[in-house]
């Protein structure tokens, strides 16, 4: 079967315990393609060049027609190095954070075919701009998040960590008599997916908060802004489990559940009200919840990675001019932050082999960049000869 399968690569920045959506980016393609799996924190003992040089080998060998770029902050994934890998093959970029990266991942995109954002509003915002855009669901496999027919044993379970506003409303619901189990990722009765996909089949409503704190990033233009309200995955995955989701309000959500399907609070009295509305009424909430977990399948992989491989198939692969002109900030982070990997690592070679690419050998659209890469190259190869005898790591 695989061997009539496309053959792609993903490229991801780094190797993630915390975060596994790596995890859930394999299964996803693994149904319709035949991956390959690529980390660059694995290669940076080596310069950017022979990274590229290495996965374009990787290409051909494989036969590899299509490449996946993992997009959301800057890494040595920017748009020279993926204007570096071969441009016969496809290229996309996919991003789990876009809301917090957008004004980044827009000017990285401009050298793939298309984009696909797990984030709807991020879509159209692309979109606006020209890209070929496409709303990709990230924790959607059905073999991780399925309903088990367990007996509903729970009111209400909120899992995740307590931050912005979460302790607020729990602590408000509890006051008011509400039973809400709490658990976290470290926690032992939900610290695997197994453990999780059947504490959320054993409750009857799940809490979802969408408040979000603004990367300080001088990137971000949304720093000056405290908070934000973005699409969750719980929000999708939970009636997987066939369980019901009621979610503090964002906008992104509107966009997919059009019919009311998850029923929204914006303050801890309407959170009480719609939760005791349902815990007090069975009928309506066996209702609710099962207009919401029919809506939720709509979502789940193998269905909707049908709607992923067509998008991808009407790619066509055509020059694109979206971008004018590189941002200065854009060329001088790129800049920064591939000699700092490699000065944290302690990598030796592959520090001065970058330092050696970066002053001599790249291209800067912006030419009063130079200096400053000057500059900043001699005096950050000055300080890793200070410091690299003293480091325990020596590479």
């Amino acid at each position: 079967m695989s061997e009539n399968k496309e053959s792609i690569l993903i490229l991801f920045t780094e190797r993630k315990k915390e975060t596994p959506n790596t995890f859930f980016y394999e299964k996803k393609f693994n149904d319709h393609y035949k991956i390959k799996i690529i980390y660059i924190s694995d290669y940076l003992k080596i310069n950017n060049q022979n990274i590229a040089k290495n996965i374009n080998e990787i290409i051909n060998k494989e036969k590899i027609s299509l490449v996946l770029f993992q997009g959301d902050g800057l890494s040595i994934i920017n748009i020279n190095f993926i204007r570096s890998i071969n441009n016969s093959v496809k290229k996309g970029i996919f991003s789990w954070d876009d809301p917090m990266y957008h004004h980044l991942n827009r000017i990285t995109a401009s050298a793939c075919d298309f984009v696909l954002s797990g984030c709807p509003i991020s879509v159209l915002k692309f979109q606006e701009l020209g890209y070929k855009a496409l709303f990709l669901p990230v924790e959607s496999s059905s073999s991780v998040f399925k309903d088990l027919k367990e007996k509903k044993i729970y009111d209400v379970l909120f899992f995740g960590r307590q931050k912005n506003n979460r302790s607020k409303y729990l602590q408000y619901l509890k006051k008011n008599n509400i039973k809400v189990l709490e658990c976290g990722p470290y926690d032992e009765i939900s610290n695997t997916f197994e453990k999780l996909n059947k504490l959320i089949n054993q409750s009857k409503i799940i809490l979802n908060f969408t408040e979000q704190d603004n990367s300080k990033y001088s990137y971000n233009p949304l720093t000056s802004f405290k908070y934000q309200y973005t699409l969750r995955g719980r929000v999708y995955f939970t009636g997987l489990c066939g369980s019901l989701c009621v979610s503090e309000y964002d906008p992104s959500s509107e966009l997919i559940f059009k019919n009311n399907e998850l029923p929204y609070f914006t303050n801890e009295n309407e959170c009480l009200s719609i939760i005791r509305q349902y815990l007090s009424d069975e009928s309506k909430l066996v209702e609710a919840t099962k207009k919401y977990n029919n809506k939720c399948m709509d979502f789940e992989d193998k269905i909707y990675m049908n709607k992923i491989k067509l998008f991808i198939n009407e790619i066509s692969k055509t020059k694109n001019n979206l971008i004018l002109e590189l941002p200065f900030w854009y060329e001088f982070i790129c800049f920064k932050k591939n000699i700092q990997i490699r000065f944290r690592q302690n990598h030796f070679s592959s520090f001065y082999s970058q330092v050696f690419n970066s002053l001599f050998r790249n291209k800067y659209e912006n030419k009063r960049l130079l200096p400053i890469v000057f500059i900043l190259g001699i005096i950050s190869s000055i300080m890793f000869l200070i410091k690299f005898p003293f480091s325990n790591k020596k590479v």
